[in-house]
């Protein structure tokens, strides 16, 4: 061990759970947009730097259990509950190591997927350069690594609050106090500033986004010692100096100059010379505060113009649906298509619309592309738009490559090299996997087959660690009616706690299959 001292992280440990953005499916699925061949995820290995309990790391150990991962963290408090998880699972792929990064070297050995989240902006610079030196030295040749960072110039604002609630902090003793005289703090500086200046409106933005964050993010990301954003640039360059060269952002829509809007994108593709500096205009235009890159090795050849053709052999999901109950699948004919998050996109050809419209049917399933242009062309065929001649159906396919491409950037599809487990609708005898029933007794916090931490309610957080596989509804409602017996449960009806015996299976019945529905449509549901 270095001389590093003992993690604060042993003291308040950080909420652990699942980053989506992180998974090797990911990686490899960026990888091959890009045209590189990573290793298949299925019998990948994986370094986790800053690891903490295992909460990243350990689902992605569950559901490639022919890969192998490797985590790695300062706090023992942290591992030792990491290690508990996987003795209790009883997996057998995954090591979770107290260490310290710098004692890293190459005789780790070889990665085809190294992960570093929540680490390089919290460290110091001898620990950033150990990291980068770890993603050159342990990285395979076609593998791919992960960073994630704070920048400028988003974080100049965040980062004059956390000088204040770090002068204010530093009187108490304790990170429980500390983040209490913080928030306190925070409380005042909403209370006191100006609403009308821009001082007062750009400080309200930033304290309203603090505020509702958990303590132990609060302590680590605003009152620990070391908190260094930096320029995207400069990141690129510290990269470059380790032979490492940027590949895109794990979120491949913040890449996408053309999500800006055309008269920014036409002035950012005018002034800027090649790609890093597009990247930093494009931090400067949005105030960007936060980056998920991925790094390759130099001398790796890159695919940065894209066509579509580079979906053939990837997987589509999507949850949007249109918003007309009858849509019309004709060539030309603009559609409005929600995401769940209430954004609008317009498609218009025909090919894009039947594969939506067939997406939304399968959600959460992931189809792959070839599969979905023979149905989504057999679908346009029964509406009466068949295109028979051979050239208007490789144009189709062109076609739609091309605009799910541009619906991937927008966030209105995912793709994935691999589809994940997961049920449509629930069977007769509802199962989620082991990994969310174990994690449903602990906590209210999950992880889906896709990889998402979710946050359940009550009533779903007692139901999960009921599916098994083993009941039927009326085994799952004499389950809850024991569970309400014992004061565990409490679904109301109307406002009011509904009577014993019939009344309340009835009850219970309603809310078990609006919470299965729920729960199938989170990709919490397998077969």
């Amino acid at each position: 061990m270095s001389d590093q001292k003992p993690s604060t992280y042993d003291e308040m440990p950080y909420l652990d759970q699942a980053f989506a953005q992180t998974h090797p499916d990911r990686l490899a699925t960026l990888a091959t947009l890009c045209g590189i061949a990573t290793h298949t995820v299925e019998t990948c290995r994986v370094l986790e730097l800053g690891c903490a309990g295992g909460g990243n790391l350990i689902p992605m150990a569950f559901g490639l259990p022919n890969a192998t991962f490797l985590g790695i963290d300062l706090s023992a408090r942290q591992i030792g509950q990491g290690q508990e998880k996987v003795t209790t699972l009883g997996l057998k792929n995954i090591e979770l190591r107290h260490g310290d990064i710098a004692d890293i070297d190459s005789s780790l050995g070889e990665f085809d997927y190294i992960v570093c989240h929540g680490i390089y902006s919290w460290v110091p610079d001898r620990v950033r350069e150990r990291i980068l030196a770890i993603c050159r030295d342990n990285l395979a040749p076609q593998g791919i690594a992960y960073v994630s960072y704070n920048t400028l110039p988003g974080w100049h604002m965040m980062g004059m609050v956390r000088d204040m609630m770090i002068f204010h902090a530093s009187q108490f003793q304790g990170a429980p106090n500390k983040v209490r005289q913080a928030r306190a703090l925070l409380d005042f500086l909403t209370q006191s500033s100006p609403e009308t200046t821009p001082y007062g409106m750009m400080l309200r933005q930033v304290l309203n986004a603090i505020r509702p964050q958990n303590d132990s993010y609060l302590f680590h990301e605003y009152l620990e010692e070391v908190n260094e954003p930096v320029y995207f640039r400069q990141f690129a360059e510290s990269a470059a100096q380790h032979g490492l060269q940027y590949l895109t952002e794990a979120e491949f829509g913040a890449s996408v100059v053309s999500n800006l809007g055309k008269p920014i994108a036409d002035t950012l593709r005018r002034i800027a010379s090649d790609l890093l500096r597009m990247e930093q205009y494009m931090d400067f235009v949005r105030n960007r505060s936060f980056r998920c890159s991925l790094l390759t090795h130099q001398g790796i050849a890159v695919k940065r113009n894209l066509d579509g053709t580079e979906l053939m052999g990837l997987c589509v999901a999507s949850p949007a649906k249109f918003v007309s109950h009858q849509p019309s699948l004709a060539q030309g004919v603009t559609e409005a298509v929600r995401l769940p998050n209430g954004a609008i996109v317009t498609p218009s050809s025909a090919i894009t619309k039947a594969a939506l419209q067939l997406l939304a049917e399968q959600w959460p399933l992931a189809i792959p592309f070839e599969q979905l242009l023979a149905d989504s062309r057999a679908r346009l065929e029964n509406n009466a738009d068949a295109v028979p001649d051979a050239a208007a159906l490789a144009q189709q396919g062109k076609t739609l490559g091309g605009e799910l491409l541009q619906c991937y950037a927008a966030g209105v599809v995912e793709l994935r090299t691999q589809p994940p487990h997961v049920s449509v609708k629930p069977s007769v005898r509802p199962m989620t996997s082991p990994l969310a029933r174990f994690e449903a007794k602990r906590g209210e916090w999950v992880t889906n087959q896709r990889h998402e931490a979710l946050r359940l309610d009550e009533f779903s957080r007692r139901l999960v660690p009921l599916l098994d596989g083993t009941r039927d509804r009326d085994a799952l409602v004499a389950a809850l009616v024991i569970q309400q017996a014992a004061g565990r449960l409490n679904p109301r009806q109307n406002g009011e706690l509904p009577a014993k015996g019939p009344k309340l299976e009835r009850t219970l019945r309603v809310a078990l299959d609006e919470s299965l529905l729920k729960l199938a449509g989170a990709g919490l549901l397998v077969d």
